[in-house]
């Protein structure tokens, strides 16, 4: 058994992970920033030791680690929609949220009575952002958002100062990770909750290429990063090598949802988001690791529609009661 610290621990993948971590045996410590959505870890109450505090608090993470003496630490903490400011103050909070709170991590870590054994941070394929696709690490990222440049920031950072850490450090640039609790705000899951309730939707960038990795894939190749000992400074693709398009991954929703192929419609076929194709090659993660994705798109796809069908489901009759009470309070038809 270790000791797991998971940052993000009530996130999409930081709640899957340590669901993961805790079936194998580990003893797994949560961060969450409070004020935080944990419903993904309702169910973890008993299982986790959860900390919460703000990781920009030095104090408090110093306390965490002293008391955790994590063995393994992953840095998933992470704010990847952040609205753009006229006065540019979102990339002064994405410097301040991830930059420097990456600093404030690595080095209460390294003072700690007992330093972990390696730090695993997640990156993204968004560093790459307008490179030529497919992307390798060693690809010289040309990222084409604030956010793509703070995780590029943060890499290089790392390894610049991995010499002077008494762990490794490896940074795992994860696909466009998709499955159950994923929040709305993201296209996959926002399309397949609208086409079960038969709503209309939009495919804004229909020709677009993605690289789509199901939950259950990037939490085991997280954890084979971490269990496989590589060098600090270590940047590693966890993707699937494969990118369909948006529109085949819409018509896949739309079968598998049972929605009118007419309620779901579909941008200018010449327009794109920026990033034209978003793949990676994997060859390393083969190699280093001998693990790649094993879920097909398909499969991966029937398992999270199944998932939000049921959650659907299981929300109406609260919906309906809080209708009726609306209805007793205001009167409303």
């Amino acid at each position: 058994m270790a000791r797991i610290l998971i940052t993000g621990g009530a996130g999409f993948v930081g709640s899957h992970l340590a669901r993961a971590c805790l079936e194998a045996g580990h003893q797994v410590h949560l961060i969450v920033r409070p004020g935080s959505d944990d419903s993904r870890i309702q169910d973890l109450r008993v299982g986790v030791i959860r900390h919460n505090f703000d990781l920009q608090s030095e104090t408090a993470l110093k306390h965490c680690l002293s008391d955790a003496e994590p063995e393994c630490i992953f840095h998933l903490a992470a704010r990847p929609r952040r609205p753009e400011a006229p006065d540019f103050s979102d990339a002064r909070d994405a410097m301040r949220e991830q930059v420097q709170v990456l600093v404030g991590l690595l080095s209460a870590a390294a003072a700690a009575p007992r330093p972990p054994r390696a730090m695993i941070r997640t990156g993204s394929l968004a560093e790459y952002g307008s490179a030529q696709a497919p992307f390798q690490e060693e690809t010289r990222e040309m990222p084409v958002n604030a956010y793509g440049a703070e995780l590029v920031a943060a890499t290089h950072l790392v390894g610049a100062l991995q010499r002077r850490l008494p762990f490794p450090v490896i940074t795992a640039r994860l696909a466009l990770v998709y499955g159950s609790w994923q929040s709305t705000a993201y296209l996959l899951p926002w399309l397949v909750t609208r086409c079960l309730a038969g709503e209309t939707s939009m495919v804004r960038h229909p020709e677009d290429r993605r690289d789509l990795i199901y939950i259950d894939d990037a939490v085991g190749g997280l954890l084979r990063v971490a269990a496989a000992q590589l060098p600090g400074g270590t940047v590693i693709n966890i993707g699937t090598g494969f990118a369909p398009t948006m529109r085949d991954v819409a018509r896949l929703i739309i079968a598998e949802t049972g929605a009118d192929p007419t309620r779901v419609e579909y941008g200018p076929a010449d327009g794109s988001s920026g990033i034209p194709d978003f793949r990676a090659v994997t060859a390393l993660a083969r190699n280093l690791l001998g693990w790649s994705a094993s879920t097909p798109l398909a499969e991966g796809l029937v398992r999270t529609v199944a998932w939000y069908r049921e959650h659907l489901r299981l929300q109406e009759p609260q919906n309906q009661l809080a209708g009726t009470s609306r209805r007793e309070r205001t009167g409303a038809p």
